[in-house]
């Protein structure tokens, strides 16, 4: 892979020195010898491209230091533009000895000329840069979805029956094949059932919980929760053998625990039912301690505590 990305490079700059060895056939008649004067210039006009792309991007214009950016990268483009008009200037003197061409490189027009290269040639590096990064961000996606999905569908596999699930997917490729919008329709609803199933799912198998308390975290058995009350910001747990104040709400903990294990008694507090004593008019006994139930909650406390289970005389 990294070997590559070299080769990539590598055809780029082969690539950007033919074409503008073609280019240059109006200052000299041999393309061969254009290369030759311009493989020299290409090394400064890499080595800016490459700070540009690995180090004036991520650090300046991606933290969005726009100014700091173009600053930087106006003078490396006027600091090369003078290396690369001073050198071809030499080259056409002395080696060429092509006296106007020196002369010309040595001009505001030639500078305008290598300007105008080295421009193209970060655009073009930063136009592949940014196409390649997509590609990889998009094989990212992808591997993550399809990740996602195989997770999905064997924890489905294990939690839904398989008549169950062939006749819901049946029903919606039929659906499909008949109406596109309404079989999407079914297959988000679809969607939408399953994964209110796999988090009730989760949660009823859940027996633990962890909390930030005291500046740790900290492992609370479910099963040891006498009951949770709320103090603004902040929610008390008292267990059998202790009480841990973290920062959360009373309504988010509630819908992370088994709902079949807890129940709402008042607007500040949260009971867990195996630590139900007894009811005593409205108030409802936990381990060693009697807590008021709201009027609000009293009969939703009524069913969830006693149910179907009162023996009485007939």
């Amino acid at each position: 892979m990294k070997f590559r990305k070299i080769l990539n490079h590598l055809v780029f700059w082969v690539l950007f020195l033919l074409l503008w060895s073609v280019h240059d056939l109006n200052y000299h008649s041999s393309v061969v010898e254009n290369i030759k004067n311009n493989i020299f210039t290409f090394i400064p006009y890499a080595l800016l491209v490459y700070i540009n792309l690995y180090v004036l991007v991520p650090k300046f214009l991606l933290k969005k230091q726009i100014i700091s950016y173009i600053l930087l990268l106006v003078l490396g483009i006027i600091a090369i533009t003078f290396c690369c008009s001073y050198y071809l200037s030499y080259v056409f003197t002395y080696i060429s000895l092509s006296i106007s061409t020196s002369e010309f490189f040595l001009s505001i027009s030639g500078k305008i000329a290598i300007v105008t290269e080295i421009i193209l040639a970060l655009c073009l590096s930063m136009t592949l840069f940014l196409i390649d990064e997509w590609y990889k961000k998009e094989g990212s996606i992808k591997e993550i979805e399809q990740k996602q999905i195989e997770t999905e569908l064997n924890l489905l596999t294990n939690q839904v029956s398989p008549e169950v699930l062939y006749n819901s997917l049946n029903t919606i490729f039929n659906a499909l094949g008949r109406n596109v919008n309404n079989g999407k329709k079914i297959l988000l609803q679809f969607s939408e059932m399953l994964s209110q199933q796999l988090h009730e799912e989760q949660k009823e198998t859940k027996d633990h919980i962890f909390i930030k308390c005291d500046g740790m975290i900290v492992k609370i058995k479910i099963d040891e929760v006498l009951f949770i009350t709320t103090a603004k910001d902040y929610v008390q747990i008292h267990t059998n053998s202790d009480k841990y104040l973290t920062l959360v709400s009373l309504k988010h903990l509630e819908e992370e625990l088994p709902k079949e294990k807890f129940v709402r008694i008042h607007r500040y507090y949260l009971v867990g039912l195996n630590h139900v004593k007894k009811i005593e008019g409205n108030l409802i006994y936990v381990g060693d301690h009697k807590i008021k139930i709201s009027r609000t909650f009293r009969n939703e406390v009524y069913k969830s505590v006693v149910g179907n289970r009162l023996v009485e005389r007939m």
